[in-house]
């Protein structure tokens, strides 16, 4: 099943009590009252046919019908909410019309706002600490989308999945698991640059790479490090040239079979990283322990 991120941000125009119910009852909601009826003036419409709106409503309230027909796992983020709430949606939900209010402007009486709504089922509230390794990734854009980057975390906290796989670890951690790794002796053992210290942050401080450090041999070490297959042509692995070009060592974390130098990048199975860090290594196991009870403790 397909994971989603939605956002109750302050575009919804509802009041603080509306969202604390939405909260509190566990539900996501969308607020798209300007149908093409031109209705609006007197009330929000209550249609569910993606149809009856144009543009990012129509889009969005499809998207927001296909999750309740075929299920799906849930991170909703709610304005004035530290964290957020975890859920599923079973396959075949209803979607409710949810009723609260506009958020006033001035003196002016309440407005009745009609929001689309479905309820989570095995909801699960995160408090900011449990929830930072996925709040730094989510989405920057939009109000309701699939999410890709979160790999099988959401489910596994969900379902209550204890077991951790590399899938099990969103972009950043998969990024600080690889500079953690590149620390220790085993790496240089297994033909990485033994990393001595980084010089910037991790990950989306940086446009073009991930980890930016110093080796051992006080070289600069550029790496990118990336869930998805080795793409030769593509454009995170081209990005790395014009580093190589400056002197830096290059590494090239990723879904690959094997370690192999391609076009002076040296490229590593992220799969590898995982098995030989978290694994075989005491400190890579007491690493995933920890970054595991960012989320549990």
């Amino acid at each position: 099943m397909k994971t989603y991120f939605i956002r109750h941000s302050s575009a919804l125009a509802i009041s603080k009590e509306t969202m604390n119910e939405l909260w509190e009852e566990r539900r996501i909601a969308i607020h798209y009252p300007v149908d093409n009826s031109g209705d609006f003036e007197r009330f929000d419409s209550e249609s569910l046919e993606p149809s009856d709106y144009s543009g990012s409503a129509k889009s969005n309230l499809q998207r927001f019908k296909d999750l309740a027909r075929d299920g799906g796992y849930v991170f909703a983020a709610y304005r004035g909410k530290p964290g957020g709430i975890i859920g599923f949606v079973a396959p075949g939900s209803d979607i409710e019309l949810f009723r609260g209010e506009w958020r006033r402007k001035g003196d002016g009486a309440a407005r009745e706002a009609v929001l689309k709504s479905i309820e989570l089922k095995n909801p699960r509230k995160l408090n900011a600490g449990q929830a930072i390794s996925l709040t730094a990734v989510q989405p920057r854009q939009g109000t309701f989308c699939q999410w890709h980057k979160v790999g099988s975390r959401i489910v596994d906290l969900v379902e209550g999945n204890t077991s951790m796989s590399l899938g099990s670890l969103t972009p950043d951690l998969q990024e600080v698991m690889c500079m953690e790794y590149m620390r220790t002796h085993k790496a240089a053992e297994n033909g990485l640059p033994q990393l001595q210290y980084t010089l910037m942050p991790v990950g989306r401080t940086m446009k073009d790479i991930d980890i930016l450090g110093i080796d051992k041999h006080k070289q600069k070490v550029s790496v990118q490090v990336t869930y998805g297959r080795l793409d030769k042509a593509g454009k995170k692995f081209k990005k790395l040239d014009q580093y190589l070009k400056s002197g830096h060592k290059t590494v090239y974390f990723c879904d690959h079979n094997k370690t192999e130098t391609i076009n002076g990048h040296l490229v590593y199975p992220l799969e590898n990283v995982f098995k030989e860090f978290c694994n075989q290594t005491q400190t890579g196991r007491d690493w995933l322990h920890d970054a595991t009870q960012l989320f549990n403790g």
